[in-house]
């Protein structure tokens, strides 16, 4: 896993925006290629609270894993697809929406950017080059979604779908915390208790285990979620603690 840059192109209300976000360089990338002694399955670029299409050099990036790799992925929200992007060399592109009416995405962003998505997502279908796999993240205001939802990947001509449950997360934006995540649908992983937010069943396998995490200032991580420059030396054994393979009180 990948993070091309700590940037992000969602834009969001309320969430603070970096002028000159710290990005991965190609090559850095290589070199980091190139160190490893054994050529990677897949290469997935992803962001931490970021987005891979806010790298100016996601082509080039790309074009390096397709090299050194049997398949590359990218995960975005699908907002700020340059032109041409969509015939880069990709095997999946993995669309995550945190809604899919106007009024839902409205109350989770501030903003409505629907429109552009659609037309993103039918620039990558139009192709008939890759993969396109839609995923619609359930928070409280989009658990209704469903056929929204459904009706979104008809019109934009997406085959693969499906539903998620959004992750808590505290020490992300607004979307991670408890007051964002859909408690009230009924196979919501997460459960209100003493005031804090616990999952409902036991853990399940790392949804990451087996990867390593290569964050865009060029260092690996085990997990997207303990590297952090920041923070203290006890607050990373906290983190790496609490988000064990074994036992994560995070990940669903």
């Amino acid at each position: 896993m990948v993070e091309p840059s700590r940037g992000c192109t969602g834009h969001c209300s309320g969430c603070p925006v970096q002028e000159d976000p710290l990005r991965l360089t190609p090559q850095r990338f290589e070199a980091f290629l190139m160190s490893r002694g054994a050529r990677p399955v897949t290469i997935h670029f992803a962001g931490k609270h970021s987005d891979p299409l806010d790298s100016p050099f996601l082509p080039e990036l790309v074009s390096i894993a397709s090299r050194r790799s049997a398949m590359v992925s990218v995960s975005t929200i699908g907002l700020g697809l340059r032109p041409g992007w969509e015939h880069l060399p990709v095997d999946r592109w993995i669309v995550s929406v945190p809604a899919a009416g106007e009024d839902s995405w409205k109350a989770l962003r501030g903003t409505c950017r629907l429109e552009e998505l659609k037309e993103n997502l039918r620039r990558l279908t139009g192709t008939g080059e890759v993969m396109v796999e839609l995923i619609l993240t359930l928070w409280k205001p989009s658990a209704g979604d469903g056929e929204a939802f459904r009706r979104l990947a008809r019109e934009c001509g997406v085959k693969s779908i499906r539903t998620v449950f959004g992750r808590y997360d505290p020490e992300g934006y607004h979307l991670g915390r408890a007051e964002n995540l859909a408690l009230d649908h009924p196979g919501s992983p997460y459960v209100l208790e003493n005031g804090g937010v616990r999952l409902k069943g036991a853990p399940g396998r790392c949804p990451v285990a087996g990867a390593v995490f290569l964050d865009a200032s060029g260092v690996m991580n085990p997990c997207p979620f303990t590297g952090d420059p920041g923070a203290s030396e006890a607050e990373m054994e906290r983190k790496k603690a609490l988000r064990s393979y074994e036992s994560c009180a995070y990940c669903p």
